[in-house]
């Protein structure tokens, strides 16, 4: 009786510390679905919890991903890895900043990992036939399909969100933000 009270006591606070610790490795939400959310006129203005419609900076994403992996500050770019997300991001900024990690706001964003999905929810890892089923206005364009696209002043329409394939599957989503000034 003694020994199975042990174990159970032992169990209890193996569980707790289990948690706690989960609870301070990264923000709530960050192990849970991401979704990528685009707006009306095809933007991105939705990354995970990471609101992109007022311009994203490096302290923004990092608010709503957790502290990032890597940066590297770049001529003109700051590359910021999350490797738990599978998530790269470029920040930088055409307003005449010199700190691009400081001061430049989300321009691209390429991610592979599964728990990113589309606004429809397709995921990484799913056949290609699911493409046409969730996003059926997409198109196939230079090896990727076109999800979203967005265009500027009456100009042709660019690409905002890509699904990359890879073997008949999704094997991520490049994402065209914009929000540095162009």
């Amino acid at each position: 009786m003694v020994l199975a009270s042990a174990l159970s006591l032992r169990r209890t606070a193996l569980a707790a510390l289990a948690a706690a610790a989960l609870a301070c490795a990264a923000p709530a939400g960050a192990d849970a679905a991401q979704t990528i959310e685009v707006g009306r006129g095809g933007f991105v203005v939705g990354l995970g919890s990471l609101d992109i419609r007022k311009g994203a900076t490096l302290a923004d994403a990092t608010r709503a991903f957790g502290r990032p992996s890597r940066v590297s500050p770049g001529e003109d770019v700051c590359v910021v890895r999350w490797s738990r997300l599978k998530l790269v991001t470029r920040f930088t900024s055409f307003g005449g900043v010199s700190d691009f990690c400081a001061q430049g706001f989300l321009q691209t964003a390429v991610t592979h990992s599964r728990r990113w999905r589309t606004w429809k929810g397709l995921r990484v890892g799913m056949p290609t036939s699911q493409v046409r089923e969730r996003h059926p206005k997409a198109r196939f364009r230079r090896g990727r399909w076109v999800l979203a696209s967005q265009s500027v002043l009456g100009g042709s329409p660019s690409p905002t969100v890509e699904a990359m394939v890879r073997g008949g599957r999704v094997s991520g989503f490049s994402l065209w933000v914009g929000a540095a000034g162009d």
